[in-house]
């Protein structure tokens, strides 16, 4: 289809309503991970419980940075919608397996593989990315990731109740039809634009990383550090309800909790992507970052359930803003030919810093307990600011490949 007869607003509306519904349904199940732990396989110790919710969300991050740099290649190949659907439909066919796991180690092989198809949100994001006017990136990225808080806001109230009322085979379950309708969205609603690529001459196959420039090879480790902050401590919410109130209804807490935070996480994808397109970078980035590492330590010693709230809601509205602010300055470092590429890498790099954050994490939370993961999130945040920096000062001398920047290739 040419490019004129692409609506991209439409587009970004069906792919933002689709992002809504499908992480909605992870939403339903994965916060609820510890508790799980607990009532199923009767794992009571909160530091132990702590190790293997690491153990779990590294298996998931293992496989996902993995396989997102292949996804993102065939992305570019075969089209950006092709991976969408995939994401979606990989996804709602294996998630509720997750719910009939008979051991441990069961629930996460079956959370490793479920990790290798899915990743939906870097697809919509490459697939918006590419059908989107350049001045507008900003604006759709933040929209789009307003979806993701918007999602994850609806799954988290909804799983709290389903699985206090239903248990959790109903939630996994759930999980996978909001997938599956996700995916029929797209099929049918989103339009791609995508022209299969010329066949280049076959050359002598060698393991080399991407020919990108040194200012992309900064911002994808600014990636990284950003996923090792923002997710250090999100795993271990539930184990930190019930330090505060105890064992008694810690899923509907726990729910309630998760809901505000992405309603902070809403407020930041709609009104930091408006500001990317009409400020610098550091004047959106810096205080973000200031006051997420503010507001992360109050979570962290927080003595009531509403302080805990108030603090997480904060914290997602000026975390939740680096993502948009991140993406539209990688975005306007790259070409258009290869932009699946490099946000699969952006996605791999983020990934590759919640590994190691879930890693350490359990680290952390086994020897110290549950506040201690908090602290370690806001040194986390503290390192991106020499990392801003640094890019900033790459953009102001037109460090990117349309000035004639060297690239790095290995």
């Amino acid at each position: 289809m040419p490019m004129q007869e692409i609506n991209w607003k439409r587009n970004l509306f069906y792919t933002w309503l689709s992002q809504i519904i499908s992480i909605a349904g992870v939403s339903m199940a994965m916060p609820f991970i510890p508790v799980y732990m607990r009532v199923k396989f009767g794992i009571e110790d909160p530091n132990l419980r702590g190790w293997y919710v690491s153990l779990f969300n590294l298996a998931s991050m293992a496989s996902f940075a993995f396989f997102t740099p292949i996804w993102g290649i065939l992305a570019d190949k075969y089209g950006r919608k092709l991976m969408l659907l995939r994401a979606c439909f990989g996804a709602g066919i294996l998630m509720p397996l997750m719910g009939f796991a008979p051991t441990l180690w069961a629930l996460i092989a079956l959370r490793c593989v479920t990790s290798m198809f899915s990743g939906t949100a870097t697809a919509a994001q490459t697939l918006i990315a590419s059908c989107t006017p350049v001045e507008k990136h900003g604006f759709a990225l933040g929209v789009l990731s307003s979806s993701i808080w918007s999602g994850n806001m609806l799954g988290y109230l909804l799983g709290g109740f389903i699985v206090h009322w239903f248990g959790y085979h109903t939630a996994f379950l759930s999980c996978g039809i909001m997938y599956l309708i996700g995916g029929t969205m797209v099929l049918f609603c989103v339009k791609e634009n995508f022209v299969p690529p010329v066949p280049a001459k076959k050359k002598k196959k060698s393991f080399h990383l991407p020919a990108f420039t040194y200012t992309i090879w900064v911002m994808l480790l600014l990636f990284l550090v950003m996923g090792f902050a923002r997710r250090f401590d999100e795993a271990y919410l539930a184990l930190q309800v019930e330090n505060i109130a105890g064992k008694v209804n810690t899923e509907l807490h726990t729910g309630w909790i998760s809901a505000l935070a992405a309603c902070g996480g809403v407020i930041a994808g709609l009104c930091i992507g408006w500001l990317v397109d009409r400020f610098t970078p550091q004047k959106v980035a810096f205080p973000a970052i200031l006051l997420s590492i503010v507001f992360v330590l109050i979570q962290g010693f927080a003595p009531t359930l509403g302080v805990l709230g108030g603090a997480r809601f904060f914290t997602f509205i000026t975390a939740g803003g680096l993502e948009p602010v991140f993406l539209a300055m990688l975005s306007k470092g790259c070409s258009n030919e290869n932009r699946g590429e490099v946000f699969g890498w952006s996605s791999s790099a983020r990934t590759l810093g919640i590994l190691i954050a879930s890693l350490l994490g359990g680290c952390v939370i086994y020897n110290f307990g549950v506040r201690s993961v908090y602290v370690a999130a806001a040194f986390g945040y503290l390192l991106l600011i020499p990392l801003v920096i640094h890019v900033i000062k790459l953009i102001q001398n037109n460090n990117t490949p349309e000035n004639g920047e060297k690239r790095i290739v290995s």
